[in-house]
């Protein structure tokens, strides 16, 4: 052991082991070149022995290798996950901004010298010492699975990686509950059998069309709209269908457990929305997350800069490599643009959680707020429009489904798809159609409707639905979050919003600051302080609080990690005087607001919205320090006594000194007995010598200058009975000095004249009754 506490590095450390993988895989590189030189690693029609081992003992070092780094990252990233972010150092931020962006480049050069060894391939003569029969009509089965063993490996460590965060991200946001990292109510019954029918029914009716199963040239539209109204109907009906089914499934359960039966579960049970929901938790947590656009970087565009390094080659194998294994990486293309729109979907859910519940922690968030995703979907989605031509280029090569046309053709392959897909793209933007209203014609290199195939029909039919499910699921929704931003800042501008969603808060805070070299911080624009004053003072308009911001937010903005946004809320804080923090620092707070605010709470103040507010805000840290048993202690027992002191004669605050009372019957303390004695003194019991000597100790201990004294006699009963409960509390401690202190104190309390403390006990008969029966309990309780 060194010192510190620190291990010695040994051989099995993961720096060391990747280091040597690496080596494993140079000299593996190293010898294969050797063997080419000789000849002895590849002959005419392949690789020879030695050849393919060379090369999968390559791969397998490399692979090795990311896998060890992947280890050597994932201990000190882990770390730091677990650190709350408050607490994190500057390497530990360092090292979750950087994530697993070196993992990418990794990916990049698999993908891109399985790029170039495929097009090698293709490209005669210039194979080189590898001929890999992967590409054209001449393939070998053995090569392409072989190549695409390769491809798989290349994403293995980011998936690993991926997996191992989700788990730890499901673990933290657990909050020691049941750890799950696939969710279950993504989709529900009624949503997955409803588009499960209008799917079937689309592919049925595409089917019939293709197979000339029906004609119907007249009344077709008659059809049409039949259809759409019935659809209609089913949204309507359909929530009030499901309320008599549930209603009906309860019964039956009801009666299954009155007959003793057993419930079954796993997956003999599994319903079809719980099992699709899982199935969208695996493309949104571990799938989309491979197209690198949930990574930071030194500049803003790294996210896409990664989505592009990873869909560029995954393309360029797709054009390539021999039908139909072109696909593969085509589907995985596909795959991983479609799960990052998913993630998207749930950032947005997780948005509009966090508007709702005015917090950005909690179970209920499932992804966060890292990104709001929205350009890298888009960046996805808009792929699509390249892979989609790929696709049908690989199919075509496939089952020669589509009638060539010569005479319009490129001879670029992809060039002529990509001018089918488009021609195709202009039939399908949504509610326009303008191709067939302008009878536009043009000629494209493949005919779909010339074809005796259907698949050529049904695969140009699934095209254009893609493009109308893009178009409308996606620039759509860009377009509805952008309109509701608007919205947002209106609603805060006329003081009915005091919280915006994550994005926009952050927005909001980043535009309202700026750095001030005469101040040498940041410091809020002018224009931000007007629109949070417009914001302030339309609330007050309405008899609202005047906080600027939600105060709950608030103090979670004060930690941000964006120094706009967490200065932002400490100027917030600073000049509206907004009670944030734990409910003990928002007493100090408030203690001092009231202490400075005496003019606003006097009685002659005829606008009594101020001490109206000021009552609300006291009654609900009461109540939430009388809730948690853990946090109110001794120390605060001075702040507690400080606002009762501001508002001892305030009527507003009648229920709020009871709830303090009580507060400090249930946290027995000497500072808390004492405070409890204090609210029964008058200035007649203060002026006696015994009553100088108690009120000097307690001005010192508890740090009041002023009467605490409760007028009510009801208030002072609840006093004496909290009195008697400390004194129950310290005979059980074995504390006879402070019993007899509570004693000696009732027996004054008591006292109907002036005889023998200088001055009579409480001014009620009540009172002084109850008084003396306590005093009678304590003094009994002291000679056992």
């Amino acid at each position: 052991m060194k010192g510190g506490g620190q291990r010695e590095q040994t051989w099995f450390d993961p720096h060391t082991l990747t280091l040597l993988a690496a080596l494993a895989a140079t000299g593996a590189a190293m010898l294969a070149l050797v063997l080419s030189g000789r000849e002895g690693i590849a002959a005419q029609t392949g690789l020879t022995g030695a050849g393919a081992i060379c090369v999968m003992f390559l791969g397998t070092c490399l692979l090795t290798a990311q896998l060890l780094r992947l280890w050597a990252v994932w201990i000190p990233y882990s770390k730091a996950l677990r650190t709350p972010t408050r607490a994190r150092t500057d390497a530990e931020q360092r090292r979750i901004e950087h994530g697993f962006i070196e993992f990418f480049f990794y990916l990049a050069a698999s993908l891109a010298g399985l790029s170039f060894v495929a097009y090698s391939a293709s490209t005669p003569g210039a194979g080189g010492a590898l001929p890999l029969h992967i590409t054209g009509e001449n393939t070998h089965p053995l090569h392409l699975i072989g190549f695409l063993v390769f491809f798989a490996g290349a994403f293995v460590p980011l998936m690993t990686g991926f997996v191992r965060q989700a788990r730890l991200e499901a673990e933290l946001r657990s909050d020691g509950r049941e750890i799950r990292v696939l969710r279950t109510d993504v989709v529900s019954e009624l949503s997955f059998w409803t588009s499960a029918l209008l799917i079937a029914g689309i592919v049925l009716l595409a089917w019939a069309a293709a197979g000339d199963m029906f004609q119907m040239r007249e009344d077709f539209g008659v059809f049409i709209t039949f259809v759409v109204l019935l659809v209609f109907f089913v949204i309507i009906l359909a929530p009030h269908v499901m309320r008599i089914l549930n209603n009906w499934i309860e019964r039956q359960e009801v009666d299954r457990a009155a007959l003793g039966s057993v419930k079954l579960s796993g997956f003999a049970v599994m319903k079809p929305g719980v099992l699709t929901s899982r199935l969208d938790s695996i493309l949104v947590r571990f799938v989309a997350p491979l197209s690198g656009a949930t990574q930071h970087g030194p500049v803003w565009f790294t996210p896409h800069l990664l989505v592009l390094i990873v869909i560029l080659p995954l393309s360029a194998l797709g054009f390539v490599l021999a039908p139909p294994w072109g696909l593969v990486p085509i589907g995985a293309a596909m795959l991983i643009a479609v799960a990052l729109g998913r993630r998207w979907a749930w950032v947005e859910e997780d948005r509009e959680t966090a508007s709702r519940l005015r917090t950005t922690r909690g179970n209920e968030i499932h992804i966060g707020f890292d990104n709001d995703l929205k350009d890298e979907a888009l960046l996805g989605y808009a792929s699509l429009f390249i892979l989609v031509p790929l696709a049908l280029h690989q199919l075509q090569g496939w089952t020669h489904a589509f009638v060539e046309v010569k005479q319009w053709s490129s001879n670029n392959a992809f060039i002529d798809w990509l001018r089918f897909f488009g021609a195709e793209l202009a039939k399908a933007v949504p509610f326009v159609d303008w191709w067939e209203i302008y009878n536009v014609r043009i000629e494209t290199p493949f005919d779909a409707a010339a074809s005796e195939n259907p698949l050529a029909k049904h695969l140009t039919f699934a095209a254009r639905a893609m493009v109308d499910l893009v178009i409308m699921a996606a620039l759509f929704q860009a377009i509805g979050l952008w309109q509701r931003s608007r919205a947002d800042k209106r609603y805060y501008k006329a003081g009915q919003l005091d919280v915006f969603d994550p994005f926009t808060e952050t927005a909001f805070f980043e535009r309202g600051m700026w750095f001030s070299r005469k101040a040498g911080r940041l410091v809020p624009k002018k224009r931000f302080k007007a629109r949070v004053e417009e914001h302030v003072q339309a609330r007050l308009d309405r008899d609202w609080d005047g906080n600027p911001y939600n105060p709950d937010r608030l103090a979670e903005l004060s930690h941000s990690d964006n120094p706009d946004v967490r200065a932002g809320a400490a100027w917030m804080i600073w000049k509206y005087k907004v009670l944030v923090g734990s409910p003990t620092e928002q007493l100090r707070q408030l203690s001092l607001r009231l202490a400075e605010n005496a003019d606003k709470l006097d009685r002659s103040v005829g606008n009594r919205s101020f001490a109206r507010r000021q009552k609300l805000d006291f009654e609900k840290i009461l109540q939430e320090l009388r809730d948690n048993r853990d946090v109110f202690g001794e120390a605060d027992v001075p702040n507690l006594l400080g606002a009762l002191e501001a508002v001892r004669l305030v009527p507003e605050f009648e229920y709020a000194q009871l709830q303090a009372v009580h507060l400090l019957r249930e946290r027995p303390s000497v500072r808390a007995t004492h405070a409890l004695c204090a609210m029964l003194m008058q200035d007649r019991h203060r002026e006696t010598e015994m009553g100088g000597e108690l009120w000097a100790t307690w001005k010192r201990e508890l740090g009041i200058s002023k009467s605490v004294f409760l007028e009510k006699f009801q208030s002072r009963m609840d006093v004496a009975f909290a009195l008697r409960e400390h004194g129950n509390e310290y005979f059980a401690l074995r504390n006879k000095a402070m019993l007899k202190e509570i004693a000696d104190f009732m027996d004054w309390m008591g006292q109907i004249s002036s005889v023998k403390f200088g001055t009579r006990g409480d001014k009620s008969k009540a009172v002084r009754e109850l008084a003396r029966e306590i005093e009678s309990e304590l003094r009994a309780l002291l000679r056992m």
